[in-house]
């Protein structure tokens, strides 16, 4: 089958590979499409110590069953799924404590299982055991569908950040994760969503989006532009997507007293020490709250509101290309000539 398989930092190759082991307690299911992520333009530019290669990547996915193991309940072949692809142990302090993303025990699909910008994918017993595999009812494309695991990286940031209906929520950074987040602000009752993105096209493709107000303001600007569209108040939730300390630090200042900021966006490691303003932190009783990763819980969720705003969602996806196109692909996000791109496959059996 033809697989991307990373080899190293820098090294990602298209190539044919052995399609995955059949057994009594797995799934296999052949691929219908697999989305990019920016952890795949991570491993195209400077790797990532997690993924142990050479590894078949990708996860955020959509396929069709085609093996049910004997000893494998609740699934049928023709069942289409995606995933929720950290892989928790169960069993240490965080997993008790329902907190499966932070496991440090964990073994995510693309990293430790191989993924899903393949032909065909084989499910980990693991995954099976703590319901990391989630059904994609009849209605929902597989388009959307592949957007079930991104969305739910944004439901738990927004849950953790607190956002209401009737809120006032700012994201700032517009590639596709920043998209996603201003999409559901906006599905979940949020009465305005603003993108602070400065760069086109990225600016073009956003005002696509419903509802979505995008701005390019920067500094003093900006700050102005989110009181004059909060009536002097700022932000409920302010939400970081953008990987800069820049942008983190000032975050503090466009929330209202009593807001939220989320830090969503990971600066690299070595270099992630910021600078914040405990004054504003201490006197506007500010929340400065982590996301990382999601739960099967989160992918579920995401899986419902993509089947009541399918059309809202799927806006997010720029391009549509075949698994060949890998590098193109990544030469797009590179470049920020995309949002979200997905990846095709018509696997050969």
């Amino acid at each position: 089958m033809r697989a991307i398989v990373y080899h190293g930092p820098g090294d990602l190759r298209l190539e044919d590979r052995p399609e995955p082991r059949r057994t009594d307690n797995n799934l296999v299911a052949a691929v219908r499409g697999c989305a990019l992520c920016g952890t795949d333009l991570k491993l195209a530019t400077v790797g990532n110590p997690r993924c142990h290669p050479p590894r078949i990547v990708g996860h955020e996915m959509v396929g069709t069953v085609i093996h049910v193991g004997s000893a494998v309940a609740g699934f049928a072949v023709g069942d289409r799924i995606t995933l929720a692809t950290t892989v928790a142990c169960g069993t240490c302090a965080e997993c008790a404590a329902g907190l499966g993303n932070l496991c440090g025990r964990s073994e995510p699909i693309s990293y430790d299982h191989d993924g899903a910008l393949a032909e065909f994918i084989a499910i980990p017993p693991g995954a099976l055991r703590g319901g990391n595999v989630i059904k994609v009812p009849p209605g929902l494309s597989d388009d959307a569908a592949c957007l079930s695991e991104p969305l739910s990286c944004a439901i738990n940031a927004q849950r953790l950040a607190g956002v209401r209906p009737g809120d006032a929520v700012v994201i700032v950074g517009g590639g596709a994760l920043g998209a996603l987040h201003a999409v559901l602000a906006l599905a979940t009752g949020a009465a305005k969503a603003l993108v602070v993105q400065r760069s086109e096209p990225r600016v073009s493709m956003l005002r696509r989006l419903p509802g979505v107000q995008v701005t390019s303001a920067g500094g003093g600007e900006l700050l102005d532009y989110v009181r004059r569209e909060t009536a002097g108040r700022g932000a409920d939730v302010v939400v970081v997507c953008a990987p800069s300390r820049e942008a983190q630090e000032e975050a503090l200042a466009l929330a209202r007293k009593g807001g939220a900021i989320s830090l969503f966006a990971s600066l690299p490691k070595g270099d992630s020490a910021i600078t914040l303003d405990s004054r504003l932190i201490h006197y506007s009783e500010l929340r400065v709250v982590g996301a990382s990763d999601s739960r099967p819980e989160h992918v579920r969720a995401a899986v419902d509101l993509l089947a009541a705003h399918q059309q809202e969602c799927t806006r997010v996806i720029t391009h549509r290309l075949p698994l060949e196109e890998f590098a193109s692909a990544l030469d797009l996000m590179k470049r920020k000539q995309a949002l979200k791109i997905v990846l095709g496959m018509e696997a050969r059996a």
